[in-house]
């Protein structure tokens, strides 16, 4: 495990969560907003999470792209700054929808993965960018398997018909 990365204590510091995710050990310090925040501000906080949430997941689909296909050295891959953004965005979603409602709004947690633990939802995008750049490759694979058979047998009718 990278040193940089490594959080010596099994107990987190005050504010913070410990979360391994693909056996990498992240700290997620969590802030709860300022009590004068407005509903409307916890509301845009709320969207702004989420957006960072996808682009988070975006971030992991294009690390997976440099590890599978570009051959990026495995040093200059980096897992780690999406995955951390993607928790700190989860964790302030699970904070901030119980916060709304307190407040008087309506706030409730979207999709399948927001309401899972906040590991498993990371992990289960993780998986999710690796699987669909798999998915990637092989259709690019059966792609280029399909037009040399194209080619050949084109090669072939026209040796057929000339000779």
């Amino acid at each position: 495990m990278d040193e940089e990365h490594y959080y010596e204590s099994n107990n987190a510091p005050a504010g913070s969560v410990k979360v391994n995710i693909k056996g990498e050990d992240y700290l997620v310090r969590v802030m709860k907003p300022a009590n004068s925040a407005s509903l409307n501000e916890l509301q845009i906080s709320l969207k702004r999470n989420r957006d960072m949430l996808k682009e988070s997941y975006l971030a992991m689909h294009e690390t997976c792209r440099d590890d599978f296909f570009k051959r990026v050295d495995k040093k200059h891959v980096d897992y780690f700054s999406p995955t951390q953004n993607a928790l700190v965005a989860r964790a302030n979603i699970d904070l901030l929808i119980p916060l709304i409602n307190v407040k008087g709004g309506v706030a409730s947690y979207k999709g399948k993965l927001e309401g899972l633990p906040i590991e498993k939802h990371i992990t289960k995008l993780r998986n999710k960018a690796v699987d669909n750049i798999k998915e990637e490759s092989t259709k690019s694979r059966i792609g280029s398997f399909l037009i040399i058979m194209g080619v050949i047998v084109l090669t072939t009718l026209i040796l057929l018909l000339f000779f």
